[in-house]
């Protein structure tokens, strides 16, 4: 575990100092390059079968997962953000050095409580983990000082610590459950062993409380309302972040407590209550979807709508299916938060009605925006299309007809929202470009993301089902 935290502890370290201005993109970028082959050696057990415990903590199936996922991310901002952030300091942001250093001292941090949701075992720490990740973010959402980006980072601060009030209430009611046997233990392992000795109603008010809790957080609809601002005002890599690790640590979190009630028996009311809340978030994110007239608030409702879909998978019972898809959403996603970054810089602005022309300005800008709006809307060959194709099949077999319709209705509306808003960017009316030419280095990196999902999506045969089975069954997945 110390040696997870050990790099990104460097890098916060070196962005308290404002001297290091010149250096730390270079230098945190770097780190993050070593981060993922630690992550990998680290979750490796957990691959084999085997789960490795430290205090609080554990590299479970789940956890090393959303470990991985969480690590690609981090790397993929930081790279964006060694190219990016510098050139936006020489044009629309003039950054102090301190606020600059900060951004990735913050983003260390922030990766470093991202990492404690999933690998932690004890409700406690899970509550406060989720806290931190609230309290590193909101100033990255800051970052630009700007009017819009304060009253993004109050509203998500608001809301978001309504809604860990509400997971801290329901939190207690859960220890307080095992008053029936006198029990005083946080930990998951402890709570599942007793889960028919648990107090039915404190269990489920429990639950409840924190569905509503960490489903703030997460953005399921209509709790959503501060996701669409933060992402939009964070710059690009904090609102890759943001989306693509996140989202996934509360939407864990809620996975972990389903997990508790299944033991508990009381799974239907964990289907009776997330089945339709997954449902309803995707149609309601297609709908907002088709009204759009900023660029990173689309992405940020396109967000909301994968929510539901992770949250459907949680509520049927599909864990396997629950990570393969919040893998495919966050490696697309991060690619099209990045390339917005990159759109917005050159362009001088979101506003979709003044974004057009990017196939003239650049082909390979272009090219790759259109084939992550294509991979984001689920068509094939994506990763996309068969962890979406694969959660309808399980949705409809488990007998949720109505859901099953609802979400095609959603995912069609979705691809025609997203592909006509990118269509309009990519083909439309070529508009002057504000600060330079697009750069090519600024696409290696979502370019690198979209091969990832291609290959995942050609990549899914019986036996790498068969290995999420074991990774889900390793978290305690029943």
């Amino acid at each position: 575990m110390i040696s997870l935290i050990l790099l990104p502890l460097i890098i916060a370290v070196l962005g308290l100092m404002p001297r290091m201005s010149r250096h730390i993109a270079v230098i945190s970028a770097s780190l993050m390059l070593l981060q993922l082959p630690v992550a990998v050696w680290i979750c490796l057990p957990a691959f084999r079968g085997q789960t490795v415990v430290a205090g609080n903590f554990a590299v479970d199936g789940v956890g090393a997962v959303f470990t991985i996922i969480t690590t690609l991310v981090a790397l993929a901002a930081m790279l964006q953000a060694a190219l990016q952030l510098p050139a936006e300091r020489l044009t629309e942001h003039k950054t102090s050095d301190k606020a600059y250093c900060g951004f990735f001292s913050l983003s260390a941090l922030f990766l470093i409580a991202m990492y404690a949701v999933p690998l932690s075992q004890h409700l406690g720490v899970i509550w406060m983990a989720i806290e931190a990740t609230t309290l590193m973010s909101a100033p990255l959402v800051y970052y630009h000082r700007s009017r819009s980006s304060l009253e993004a980072t109050w509203k998500y601060l608001l809301l978001c610590s309504v809604g860990i009030a509400f997971a801290l209430f329901g939190t207690v009611m859960l220890f307080a459950s095992q008053h029936s046997f006198n029990g005083e233990s946080m930990m998951l392992a402890d709570l599942t062993a007793h889960a028919k000795q648990l107090d039915p109603k404190l269990l489920s008010l429990g639950f409840i409380f924190c569905l509503l809790g960490y489903g703030t957080k997460a953005g399921i609809f209509p709790l959503h309302n501060w996701l669409p601002d933060a992402h939009s005002e964070a710059p690009a890599p904090s609102s890759a972040m943001l989306s693509g690790s996140l989202l996934n640590c509360a939407l864990v979190a809620i996975w972990r407590l389903s997990q508790l009630m299944a033991a508990a028996g009381q799974a239907d009311l964990v289907r009776d209550l997330l089945v339709p809340a997954g449902a309803i978030t995707v149609i309601a994110a297609s709908l907002m979807l088709v009204r759009q007239h900023d660029l990173k608030r689309m992405l940020a409702y396109s967000s909301v709508e994968h929510i539901g879909l992770l949250t459907l998978a949680i509520g049927i019972g599909s864990t396997p299916l629950f990570m393969l898809h919040a893998f495919n959403h966050s490696i697309i996603k991060v690619a099209l938060f990045l390339m917005a970054g990159s759109i917005l810089h050159v362009y001088g602005t979101k506003q979709l009605s003044k974004l057009g022309g990017l196939l003239k300005s650049s082909p390979l800008w272009g090219a790759v925006l259109m084939l992550a709006g294509f991979a984001i809307a689920g068509s094939p060959p994506f990763g996309t299309f068969i962890s979406e194709w694969l959660l309808l099949r399980d949705t409809l077999s488990a007998g949720e007809v109505a859901a099953t319709v609802t979400v095609i209705v959603g995912l069609t509306i979705t691809f025609i929202a997203i592909t006509t808003h990118l269509g309009k960017v990519v083909f439309g009316i070529e508009r002057p470009l504000v600060h330079g030419t697009p750069q090519r280095s600024w696409a290696y990196v979502p370019v690198c993301l979209l091969v990832l999902s291609l290959l995942a999506g050609v990549a899914i045969a019986p036996n790498v089902m068969s290995r999420l089975v074991m990774l889900a069954q390793l978290g305690g997945a029943r």
